[in-house]
């Protein structure tokens, strides 16, 4: 995958160095904070979502929802902020790699796997109490720390999608392996909805593969 060139040079006080994912919501970028010297995750919202009318109160809003999730298994937003026509989100950068890099040697040991599960089950837990519902628990969103502990990442993005209307006119906002069955009916999400993707999750750290498979996406949500 080509790597995209920062859509502006700074974005506030953060610098953009260079692209470090891509998502269908967000591009990552390895950003340095200009005030401190520190070195930064910045998530650049797709401008589609930026065309939606109450755009910029939803995300100052559910911006600082999600800047109130401290927990030691959830990677926090810092910062947010809008400039030049794009809104972002600040996180710490975490380059270790991420549960579904690990995942592609194959299945863990039933130590490394029980500890992660506690952590995300922890993580999950706390944000549900806080009325946070994530909606995209996958192994791309689980990051993983230089001691092997696992943090929940995109708490942001869910929810600020969430609350914009998409272009297309559909809310629908999941990946269709992890999707939990009243998800993928475009149907109201709940707690229990993350507590299922997080099922599969624990079926793919105990056996490699996951439990459905199909041929198209839209096969395994069916």
């Amino acid at each position: 995958m080509a790597k995209a060139k920062p859509p502006v040079e700074k974005l506030g006080k953060y610098r953009l160095i260079e692209q470090i994912g891509q998502g269908g919501m967000a591009t990552v970028f390895k950003g340095v904070d200009t005030e401190t010297g520190w070195e930064v995750a910045v998530k650049v919202m797709s401008p589609l979502m930026a065309q939606e009318s109450q755009f910029s109160k939803r995300f100052k809003r559910e911006a600082e929802v999600v800047m109130r999730l401290k927990h030691p298994n959830i990677v926090p937003v810092v910062d947010f902020g809008q400039d030049a026509g794009y809104a972002y989100l600040v996180m710490p950068l975490l380059e270790v790699g991420s549960l579904a890099d690990k995942l592609r040697d194959g299945p863990l040991t039933p130590s490394e796997g029980g500890m992660l599960m506690e952590q995300l089950g922890s993580a999950l837990e706390f944000a549900h109490d806080q009325g946070v519902i994530h909606r995209d628990v996958k192994p791309s969103n689980v990051l993983l720390d230089q001691k092997g502990n696992a943090l929940l990442a995109d708490f942001g993005l869910a929810r600020i999608h969430d609350a914009s209307v998409s272009l297309t006119g559909s809310a629908l906002l999941g990946t269709p392996a992890y999707m939990s069955p009243e998800q993928a009916r475009g149907e109201k999400v709940s707690a229990a909805s993350d507590q299922y993707s997080l099922g599969v999750i624990l079926f793919q750290l105990c056996t490699g593969e996951l439990p459905f498979q199909a041929e198209t996406p839209m096969a395994v949500m069916l």
